[in-house]
Parts: structure tokens; sequence; C-alpha cells
């Protein structure tokens, strides 16, 4: 593909279904606005037709009622230049009925049980800041840290809330106030008989840190029944609570796992032979049905609570599903063909959707070449993208650390490929997708040193595998991939010709009081205290090496990135033209760390040109 086909394909979440129906929200970049279109599709009769979609309005979050007769969605449209409405829609048939309208956000929703009401969670300006008229002039009085985060922007004068809403009458109650609780954050929400239990964030007593609960609400009275923990998603089953994530949050880097919760706190791993990250749980029919990470896949289970079944075992990504009348339907994509819907049955996928079908008559996709390469210190997931042996070839390294590439469709590999470069990534020690042990291999001293001899090892191992002959070689990543490029090129500096370093971690000892994470991120992988050992962040970070670096070298970062703060960038632009050495930095005004993945659309194609051209310029 090329970066004018990113206006092109389509993403797909939100399942949801009924026994006859199927609907599934639908993303498109829209270049001359500059936004994102969301739709929704029903598939019906063997047949898709679009359901929601129009311009001007955005369609979003489907579900079906409980008793599946009833469709809900929320509706979103423009208000003036800032403002805009949002709607949560209930429809029977053709009939429509907005049962509750905000200006603030809407961030999930889910109907009780008996499909009379529908709790809401908002977002909304704090109470003493909603009157403010211009609050982008408002000086900032802060007490507490973090105060921003990255995407949600500043943080401190925002509260969540959650709404009962009664479908039948479109009266609605505020069960649970973020100004009278200090909320700074709720997160899942789910109810079990009488109660619910909701997942919050507020400052802890320090005010130094937020400190993750799970509060119970029965009437009137919230009760804290766990805190300190690190919490994706609640859910019931057989009467029980559990919860995805990890009971101390500061046992990061690890895998997420299910966990059962008690009311008096105590929790206990479910699964525990499922060395793995859980990244989604739905339970239907005295069944849970998993997904999780594996080994560059993302596969689906069932479970009962004591044994597991895999339910597939394909190089495939599924991002979401959905379990109706027996049916399971998935969305998932592979390395070379985006998002399309499946049904699947007996471990086999059969397509019932053809919504990127036009997208790969437009745009050239590329397969790729996958290998478990041995290190000789680790067995390393690696993929390469041949087009040929006299082109030069980009070495892509990603995020987290603890993420994973993998069997997904990647804009990314597939527009360096149409551009005319191989392309090479791997998942080194530190990536998600391997086990705990994997995980934490690079903690410590480790750090810069497992995860860069299995990167540089695995590389040259899949250059040989490929049969390139060209020795121009790019590199290239974002964030934790942004520091392993920016650590290469220091520690080996003549191996690349070429170097893009996009929203790095360069330097531990300012993002520690920069980054919105700094105070907690830093200590979980280099495994000491700042104020302890400055030296060891010092010693683990690639602006210390910087006068090492002689390749050609782009910097990209965003004005609003919270996670790695732009003066990351800058110190290593600053070091570098002081030393006369090719380099530039490209700024991106109101984007935050997600620019690659959810920026403007605009930004994401002129980012995508930037890189071919600076590659281009010193590659070939």
């Amino acid at each position: 593909m090329k970066p004018n086909n990113l206006k092109d394909y389509r993403t797909l979440s939100s399942l949801s279904a009924n026994s006859e129906d199927l609907i599934v929200q639908s993303t498109k970049m829209d270049f001359e606005e500059n936004s994102y279109n969301n739709e929704l599709w029903k598939y019906s009769k063997n047949t898709w037709k679009k359901f929601k979609g129009s311009k001007g309005k955005n369609f979003s979050m489907p579900q079906y009622s409980n008793n599946r007769k009833l469709t809900s969605y929320v509706k979103s449209e423009k208000k003036g230049k800032k403002e805009v409405l949002n709607s949560l829609c209930v429809q029977s048939g053709s009939s429509i009925k907005v049962v509750f309208e905000t200006k603030d956000t809407i961030q999930s929703y889910f109907w009780d049980s008996k499909d009379k009401f529908i709790f809401i969670t908002t977002k909304e300006w704090s109470k003493s800041f909603k009157s403010i008229e211009d609050k982008e002039m408002e000086p900032l009085y802060l007490e507490n840290i973090p105060f921003r985060f990255d995407t949600r922007g500043i943080i401190y004068n925002k509260r969540n809330h959650v709404y009962k809403v009664n479908v039948l009458s479109q009266k609605n109650q505020k069960i649970i106030d973020g100004d009278k609780e200090n909320l700074i954050s709720i997160g899942s929400v789910v109810e079990s008989g009488n109660s619910i239990y909701f997942t919050a964030s507020s400052y802890n007593e320090a005010g130094s840190m937020l400190d993750e609960k799970i509060i119970k609400k029965t009437g009137n009275n919230l009760k804290t029944i766990h805190s300190k923990g690190m919490w994706g998603k609640l859910f019931i089953f057989k009467d029980e609570l559990y919860g995805i994530g990890l009971n101390n949050r500061f046992h990061w880097p690890t895998n997420t796992s299910i966990h059962q919760i008690k009311d008096t706190g105590k929790t206990k791993i479910l699964y525990p032979d499922l060395d793995r990250p859980i990244t989604n749980v739905k339970c239907v029919d005295n069944f849970m049905y998993i997904l999780y990470e594996d080994s560059g896949k993302q596969l689906l289970s069932r479970g009962d609570g004591v044994g597991l079944e895999k339910l597939i075992d394909e190089q495939i990504t599924i991002s979401d599903y959905e379990i109706e009348s027996g049916k399971i339907s998935v969305i998932a994509n592979s390395f070379s063909k985006q998002d399309e819907v499946f049904e699947l049955e007996d471990g086999k996928l059969n397509k019932t959707s053809k919504t990127n079908s036009s997208f790969h008559k437009k745009a050239k996709s590329f397969n790729c070449v996958y290998k478990r390469i041995d290190t000789g210190k680790s067995k390393i997931d690696t993929w390469g993208i041949y087009v040929g042996k006299d082109k030069p070839t980009l070495l892509n390294i990603h995020g987290g650390p603890a993420a994973q590439y993998g069997f997904t469709y990647f804009d990314e590999f597939q527009t360096y490929a149409e551009a005319g470069f191989n392309v090479i990534a791997c998942n080194p020690r530190g990536s998600s997708g391997r086990g705990h042990k994997f995980l934490r291999d690079v903690c410590g001293n480790k750090w810069g040193v497992n995860d860069t001899h299995d990167v540089i090892t695995a590389f040259k191992q899949m250059v040989k595998e490929l049969k390139i002959d060209n020795k121009n070689y790019g590199i290239m990543g974002g964030s934790y991939g942004g520091f392993m490029t920016g650590w290469i090129i220091s520690h080996y500096p003549k191996m690349f010709k070429s170097s893009v370093v996009e929203r790095a971690l360069l330097n531990w000892e300012t993002m520690v009081g920069t980054s919105d994470i700094g105070i907690s991120f830093p200590e979980m992988y280099l495994l000491d205290e700042f104020d302890k050992n400055i030296n060891l962040y010092r010693k683990k970070s690639p602006i210390t090496y910087a006068n090492n670096i002689v390749c050609p070298t782009l910097i990209i970062h965003s004005e609003n990135d919270y996670r790695c703060p732009i003066e990351q960038g800058e110190q290593l632009f600053s070091n570098l033209k002081r030393r006369n050495i090719k380099s530039a930095m490209m700024r991106f005004p109101a984007e935050s760390h997600e620019l690659s993945r959810s920026g403007k659309p605009i930004h994401r194609k002129q980012r995508f040109e930037a890189i071919i051209d600076w590659h281009k310029k010193h590659l070939t």
C-alpha cells in the first residue's frame, strides 16, 4: 500500500449479535475532513448492509439488549466548531428513541440484566472547572501527579460518572458521582445481583500516584474491595467476580491474567498454566471465551473455569468476537489481509464479509517469511518481507517493550515494502506473547543487553534467509522501539546508514520527571529507584552515548506526547546538530504518543511520506 491508501481501508470493531443478525462498527479515514468516520453495518440473511452512517455523524458502540430485541448505539454529531452532541439511541424495528444526551463523552455503557436500564459511563469536566468559559487560558493549580495522561490530556480537572438511565421513560440518575468521590477515571463497570462493581482511579494520600481500586456499590454504599492493582476488564462468571489484569501494578511487566476477586479483596489467578497475556474475556452459557496473545498471534480459547480448549490455532490476529446461539463470529486479519468478519467453526474460519475487498484491489499487499530464529541465547519470532536482493532493508522495532509484532495486517510494513524496501521485524526478549520469563528478561541490567542481542542477531539471520545482497540498512522504531533505535545506532554506529527515531525514550533521568508514567514505569523495568541509583538510569539511556552516533537520523515526535515527552527528542536533535550529524526533526502539532495509530489522517499520511523520503535519500 501507499501512504494515500490509508483512506481506502476499514478497521472493524464492536461485534454484537442476536440469533439472526450481526452488527459491526466500521471505521475509515477521511482526508478531506481530516477525521475518522464510524458507520454500523448489519449482516442479515447472508447479506451485509449499512445500518447507520451519514455525512457529519458518527455511529459507534453497537449492542443488542440481553433479550436481543432492542439495538443500542452512540450517535455523535458536531454542534459548532468545538462542541459535539453524543446521544445514546435505542432502536426497535424502525422506532428510534434517544434515551440519553450529553455534550460530554460517552465512554462506555451496558444494559442491565432485565433490559429496563442502561448504565452509562461519561467523562466530564470537574465541577469546579465546568463553569470556566475559557478553559485553555485558565492557570492550572496542581497538588498531585500525574496531572496529565497521554491521549487524555490534562486529567486533574476531569471526572468520570456513571448514570442509570430508564429505557422506557428516558429519566436518568447519576449513581456514581466522580466529583463527590474524587474519581479521576472509571474503567470497567459490571452488574451482579443488586450490586455493581467498577474499577476507578484516584490520587493516593501522598498525591504522588494514581491508585486503582475495585469498588462495590450496593444501594448508596460504596466499598473499596481491592486497591493498588492494574485492571483492564471486570466480568461476572457463575455469579462470581473476575478481572483481567494484575493484583499488584508493580508486578509489571508480566502477563495480564484472569483473577477471581472476592469481596474481601483476596484474589486468585485462574488458569495459572496459561502463560500468555489475556486481552479479553466474554462469558456465555457457563463458558469463558478467552482472547490471548501467543507468539505473534491473537487467538481464542474456551474454558469452564477448570480446563481450557483452544478453538483455533492459525497465523491470525482476532481483535473481537461474539457468541450467540452457539455460533462464534470473529473479526480477524492476517499479515497480508485487513479486517474481515468470519464464522469460526471446528477450528476453521469462514469469511462472511468483503469489507476490505476493494482496498486490496487498489493496494498491493505483501506476505512474509516467518522464522523462529535461534540467536544462541533465545529463540525469536522474526518476520521478513522480501522485495528484492538488491533493495535496501529496513529493520523495524516495536514499542512497549511488552507488545508484539505478528500475524496481523500492519500498514507500516506494507507501506515500506511498497516503497521498495525489504522489511524485517522481530519480537525480542521483553515482548509479550511468550510468557512471564520472556517478558521480564530485559529488566534491570539486562535492559539494552538481551533485547539488543536478539534484535541484531535476528536481523542478520533474516537478511541471510532472504538472500539480500544490498548492504544499505535502515533502522526505525517508536517509543521503546525509538529507545532501541537510539541505543543501537550509538552502540553499532557503522551498521546502519539511515535511522528514524520516533516518540522515543532517550533519557531515563528526565523521563522520570516529565512522563505521565515517569514515577512508576522506570522503576518497574530498571528495578531500582531513580534517587537511589542515578548512575543506572544514565547507563541505560541512549542520550549518554549519543556522541557515538554518525548515522543520518530523522527524529519524529508529537507536541502533545505525554508518554515520552517531546523534550526526549529535542535532546537528541540538539546533540546531533551540535556535532554536525545529518539530522532533522519533524514535530506534529496537537498529536499524542498514538500519532501513528490514531493521529489525524493527514498527519499519518505526512508521517509516512517523511519516513519514506528520509530512508530513500540515505539508502538509495
